[in-house]
């Protein structure tokens, strides 16, 4: 019934329509517009040039302007054929306006209830495109429509059917720039119109009605399925064999590479602004619909201005190809912000965009934006009557932060109040009764199930990347949602919504490189968040401004929250997890990331002047990047690794981050991170213990940090900082020994053993063992081998030699030896032997060779 009145319905409308038209041509005739012999000078479109940040042109866009006419006799008939019968079938029979294509739209609209066919003949569209509004804006008013019909019927009889259809197979668009046959055939087949085979030219035909929807670079199974509607309807026609067709439609589609002429540079950026016009309603100026605003893009002769700094831009791309260059490593993506403005300055998404599809099918996806949202079509939504309800975001899925999610954890953190010197249990791994997944327990590991002992402070937490602390820190202090809040607030703006859940602080949410750059831009900014800017103005042929940036900072958290973190982050590059290749020379702040079982790396790090993010990972998903994949049971590759677990985002990412900041911010002077004028502290802390260091704790275990005021610590460390270092001098003649005791500020005792070991005179044992610290003047006991003399292995052992083992290993010896243990997690001074030598003994005291009593304790410290 309902289809029955939509048919009645558009039949109505139907006579309505004409009716009005005969009214109006009756009683304005002589108001109808005529075809003056300037409109037969048919305008071609302009093409629109893009430029870099100091006014260099990057390109032309020169698909547009690249077109070559061609004559109709070069145009194979199966092309033609292709074109009117699925464009306009009764071409040669109508007289500009085809009423009965008019009305098979209408009743095909009605029947479905949406708009999927329209009547404009072939004449009308070219009416349409070069003499009514060429490269403007179109509207759909009656008088518009009179206006075209009355125009086409008039072209009709100043030219030829052959005249109109070779202007209209020459002028109209196929996408992707391509205007006319001829370079539409070069596009999607690398060969000229008259080589196209019957399924090639069904192709083609079949992006006129909407070249974004059946694009067959973007959507090769609905350009298919059009294509195969276009052959049918030549079936129907007559125009091709029942045979011919069957054959076209079993083909593949089989495209051309893009030449290496039509290279351009900054190919990702670019990518990146053509989605911003066509997309992100904010270029409403260039057109209201996304139709209008690709067309005017390749055809209005606009120039664009632009961010990119190609300087910039060629030590980003260099950067990854210089640390990724053995075939078989993952791909990398970087994107460079300028702090101070939001200006994307440059940006790698992948390894070659320009890459055909059988050398990389996914060059063209452009890891650095994947689900941005405003940035492209989702293909499987329905049609909407208001484009602009149409869900929109770029292709291709964020990946997992991994650790470089917690900034947002430590800023919040600092928002509310909490101290970096607060401690946590910092054991390998934490349980959380009831939180899992359908009230399991929840359990937190540290990275390779590595523990930093009894108590560790927050600024040590981020230094090191400690699991078990920040999940703490989130799901007994500060919330889930305190952590996605300051994340969206400093720039996280993915289109798929963050999820506050206990684990988003590991990272477990999808992000994408240019929002990690942006948000880190916002500590850069001292907490001022400049969304990002890839164009600041675009201006029409005749120089009027179209469009001109007036991006608003707005501040998301308070100056001296962000300094706080970002003097932690310092610390990270300096003696952390991002030491062995983060160092620049400069100021510099950032953290690592890596995802679960090594399915994506990250490093996002910044000085004032620049922030860059860079990803690491296999674009076709979320691949484990191991060595050896013997024992996984998720995909995995394996992988070219510096470490020997997997790649992490202390090694690639940081690796490409450094080689880029090194050659981008190179003849830039180097600036500190300033502090706000009031509200911060800065002392010496122990980083073993968070507590103040004093005069006589370790050069290496020494370090300034930064706190709000009022939460910095006030007490001395009351272990191990105290007292200054025994020199061990066992082994050493009594003299000698004696010296060395003396000049370290020790007063000397001695008394005389029996050692069937040593030679008289000789210092078998010593109490306070070597490397235990003591008040300086207290006093120092030399055991001397003396003939004769009490054995001095009564009661007393001798301390093994444990530097280089395991802990477990270590304290296993000890206990064997009647020793107690206590066990310091710390990383020795040098990253990189503390990343070579993690969970082995460094240090030990007393030393080996040590004579002590039986049950004393022996402290061994672990690098983590």
């Amino acid at each position: 019934m309902q289809r029955a009145h939509r048919i009645l319905l558009a039949l109505a409308l139907l006579l309505a329509l004409v009716g009005a038209s005969c009214a109006r041509l009756t009683d304005q005739l002589a108001d109808l517009p005529k075809l003056e012999r300037k409109d037969l000078r048919f305008k071609l479109a302009q093409s629109s040039k893009v430029y870099d940040s100091d006014g260099g042109l990057i390109t032309s866009l020169h698909k547009t302007e690249n077109r070559t006419v061609i004559p109709l006799s070069k145009i194979p008939k199966r092309v033609r054929e292709a074109v009117i019968a699925i464009e306009d079938e009764r071409f040669y029979e109508h007289q500009g306006v085809d009423l009965r294509a008019v009305l098979r739209a209408l009743l095909a609209n009605a029947q479905s209830g949406e708009i999927r066919e329209g009547g404009s003949t072939i004449t009308q569209q070219l009416v349409k495109n070069l003499i009514i509004s060429p490269g403007a804006i179109a509207d759909r008013t009656l008088e518009r429509k009179i206006t075209e019909a009355a125009l086409s019927r008039q072209l009709e009889k100043k030219l030829s059917k052959k005249e109109i259809l070779e202007s209209y197979l020459n002028t109209v668009y196929f996408g992707n720039g391509a205007y006319g046959v001829q370079e539409a055939a070069r596009t999607y087949f690398g060969r000229p119109a008259g080589k196209l085979t019957l399924a090639q030219a069904a192709t083609i035909a079949g992006l006129i009605q909407a070249p974004e929807d059946y694009d067959p670079y973007d959507d090769p199974k609905a350009a298919t399925e059009r294509r195969d509607l276009v052959l049918s309807k030549m079936r129907q026609l007559g125009w091709a064999s029942p045979e011919k067709v069957d054959r076209a439609q079993k083909q593949k589609l089989k495209l051309q590479k893009v030449s290496k002429k039509d290279r351009y540079p900054a190919a990702y950026f670019m990518d990146y602004v053509q989605r911003l016009i066509t997309y992100d309603p904010r270029f409403e100026a260039v057109g209201e619909t996304i139709s209008q605003r690709t067309k005017r893009l390749f055809k209005g002769g606009l120039r664009i201005h632009t961010t990119v700094d190609l300087d910039m831009q060629r030590a980003a791309e260099e950067a990854v190809a210089s640390v990724l260059s053995y075939e078989g490593d993952p791909a990398g993506s970087l994107v460079a912000i300028d702090p101070k403005t939001g200006h994307v300055k440059a940006m790698v998404g992948g390894r070659d965009y320009f890459a055909t599809e059988k050398e990389d099918p996914r060059a063209k996806l452009n890891l650095a934006i994947a689900n941005e949202p405003g940035l492209g079509r989702v293909k499987d939504v329905e049609p909407v009557p208001d484009e602009h309800d149409v869900e929109l975001r770029a292709p291709g899925t964020g990946r997992q932060a991994g650790s470089a999610f917690k900034v947002f954890a430590l800023a919040a953190a600092i928002e509310e109040g909490i101290p970096l010197s607060k401690t946590y249990q910092a054991g390998s791994q934490v349980v959380f009764p009831g939180l899992g997944e359908n009230g399991t327990d929840y359990k937190v590991q540290n990275y390779e199930g590595g523990s930093f002992g009894s108590s560790l402070s927050l600024l040590e937490a981020t230094v090191n990347s400690v699991n078990v602390v920040y999940a703490q820190l989130v799901i007994n202090d500060i919330g889930e949602e305190a952590v996605t809040d300051v994340a969206e607030r400093m720039g996280i703006s993915g289109y798929d919504p963050l999820l506050a859940v206990p684990s988003a602080v590991l990272g477990t949410n999808v992000v994408n490189p240019l929002d990690m750059a942006s948000a880190y831009g916002t500590l850069a900014a001292n907490g001022t968040h400049h969304p990002p800017v890839a164009i600041t103005k675009i201006t029409a042929p005749d120089g009027e401004v179209l469009y001109k940036d007036e991006t608003e900072p707005e501040e998301a958290i308070e100056p001296a929250v962000a300094y706080l973190a970002t003097t932690a982050l310092q610390q990270v590059i300096e003696r952390g997890t991002g030491a062995t290749y983060g160092d620049i020379g400069r100021p510099a702040a950032g953290k690592t990331g890596t995802a679960q079982e090594y399915r994506d790396a990250w490093f996002v790090g910044y000085t004032p002047d620049l922030v860059a993010s860079v990803w690491v990972g296999y674009p076709e998903g979320s691949i484990e990047m191991k060595p050896d994949c013997t024992y996984s049971t998720q995909p995995c590759k394996p992988t070219r690794t510096l470490t020997s677990g997997g790649v992490t985002g202390g090694s690639f990412p940081t690796q490409i981050w450094s080689a880029f900041m090194l050659q981008a911010l190179s003849g830039v002077p180097a600036s500190s991170f300033v502090p706000p004028a009031a509200g911060t502290v800065t002392v010496e802390v122990d980083t073993r213990t968070g507590c103040l260091a004093t005069k006589l704790t370790p050069e290496e275990f020494s370090a300034p940090a930064t706190f709000a005021e009022g939460t910095e610590p006030e007490e001395s460390c009351p272990f191990e900082s105290e007292g200054v270092e025994v020199p061990s001098v066992v082994g050493f003649p009594v003299d000698e020994a004696a010296g060395i005791i003396e000049r370290a500020g020790f007063a000397v005792a001695r008394e005389e053993v029996g050692s069937s070991t040593y030679p008289p005179g000789t210092v078998v044992a010593q109490s306070p063992g070597g490397g235990s610290r003591a008040e300086p003047g207290s006093t120092v006991t030399l055991s001397v081998a003396t003939p004769g003399a009490p054995s001095a292995d009564v009661g007393r052992s001798t301390v093994p030699d444990v530097l280089g083992q395991s802990e477990s290993s270590a304290e296993s010896e000890l206990h064997s030896q009647g020793f107690d243990v206590r066990v310091v997690y710390q990383s020795e001074s040098s990253p990189g032997q503390a990343r070579k030598n993690r969970g082995l003994v460094w240090k030990q005291s007393p030393s080996s060779g040590t004579s002590a009593e039986a049950g004393s304790l022996v402290t061994i410290w672990v690098n983590p």
